[in-house]
C-alpha cells in the first residue's frame, strides 16, 4: 500500500471489498466516506472499474430504496431528482402504483425492474413533460438520475458487482448505501486471478451484501478518513475517527442539529474533564 493512501482519501475514491458469499462490490467514497486501509483503491482501481466493464457481460440489476436513504433521522428526507426530467440520463423512480406510466411501459419508454418491496421503473430518457405528470399524480415516492447507467459508463450491479454509495456528503464520515445490486451476482472466483487477489484485499467475512442495505466499514477495519467525525450504520450515534480525536471538537461544534434530531453524539475526548 502507498505511504499516501490515506491523503488520497480527501477526493473521490472507488474500492472493492469480498462478503462472506465470495460476492464483489464496489464502493464509492464520495470525499467523506471512510475506507479501509487494506482495500483496493485509488488511482488504480479507477482503472480496474475500466478493465472490468470490458472484461464482464451486462446483467439485469436491481434496485432498493432503503439503501439510498441515510438511515436514522437523517434519513427523513426524500429525493426527487428526476421531477424536472433526467437532464438526458436515465432515471430510476419508485412508485406508489404503476397507474401513471402504463402507456410508457406499454410503449418500452419505460422499463419495469426489480426494487426490493417497492415497485420501480426505469426511463432511459425521462421526458419533463411525462416526469411532471408522473410527480402532479403523487405517484412517485423517490426518483434518482442514473449517472452509472449510460452504455459508456461503468455500471458495476450490471456487471454483477454490489454497487455502494457513500450516503452523507461531505459533512461527516457516515454509511455507504446500497444502491444497485445484481440480479445475478458475481463470485469472485470468476474474476482473473490477479484481479481476484486485488479485490480480496478487503474482507467482510461477517457480512453478506445481499442481506446489507447499509454498511459503515469503521464498525469492521481500521479505515482512512477525511472527516473528523463518523455516524454508526443506525444513523443514532455519532463518534470521532480513530486518529482524528484532536479535530473531533470542531466537527462536533458543527453538528449539533443531530442532538436536536435524536442522535447520540459522543462528546469530544477531554470534555468531560473540563467540565468538573
Amino acid at each position: 500500500m502507498a505511504d499516501d493512501f490515506p491523503a488520497a482519501h480527501s477526493m473521490d475514491t472507488t474500492w472493492f471489498a469480498v462478503d462472506r458469499d465470495g460476492h464483489v462490490a464496489c464502493f464509492n467514497s464520495g470525499e467523506a466516506g471512510a475506507v479501509p486501509l487494506t482495500a483496493f483503491a485509488g488511482d488504480e482501481a479507477y482503472e480496474m472499474c475500466e478493465r472490468l466493464a470490458q472484461l464482464l457481460p451486462r446483467g439485469p440489476v436491481a434496485y432498493d430504496l432503503t439503501g439510498r436513504q441515510v438511515p436514522g433521522p437523517e434519513g427523513a428526507e426524500v429525493w426527487h431528482q428526476a421531477q424536472e426530467g433526467g437532464r438526458g440520463y436515465p432515471v430510476l423512480l419508485f412508485l406508489k402504483s404503476l397507474d401513471a406510466v402504463r402507456e410508457a411501459l406499454a410503449s418500452g419508454q419505460a422499463v419495469q425492474v426489480p426494487g426490493g418491496d417497492r415497485l420501480a421503473v426505469t426511463f432511459q430518457r425521462l421526458p419533463p413533460e411525462v416526469s411532471r405528470r408522473i410527480h402532479e399524480a403523487g405517484a412517485c415516492l423517490a426518483c434518482y438520475t442514473l449517472y452509472g447507467g449510460s452504455e459508456e459508463a461503468f455500471d458495476p450491479a450490471s456487471h454483477g458487482l454490489f454497487e455502494y454509495e457513500h450516503l452523507t456528503d461531505n459533512w461527516i464520515s457516515g454509511p455507504y448505501g446500497c444502491h444497485a445490486r445484481p440480479v445475478k451476482p458475481l463470485h469472485v472466483d470468476q474474476l482473473p486471478p490477479d484481479v481476484r487477489g486485488l479485490v480480496k484485499q478487503m474482507r467482510f467475512d461477517n457480512l453478506s451484501f445481499a442481506q446489507t442495505p447499509h454498511l459503515q466499514p469503521l464498525e469492521h477495519t481500521d479505515c482512512a478518513s477525511w472527516e473528523a467525525a463518523w455516524m454508526d450504520v443506525t444513523g443514532k450515534r455519532v463518534r470521532p475517527v480513530p486518529g482524528r480525536e484532536e479535530d473531533y471538537a470542531d466537527a462536533v461544534g458543527e453538528l449539533d442539529h443531530l442532538a436536536d434530531e435524536g442522535v447520540e453524539v459522543e462528546p469530544p475526548p477531554g470534555a468531560e474533564d473540563e467540565g468538573d
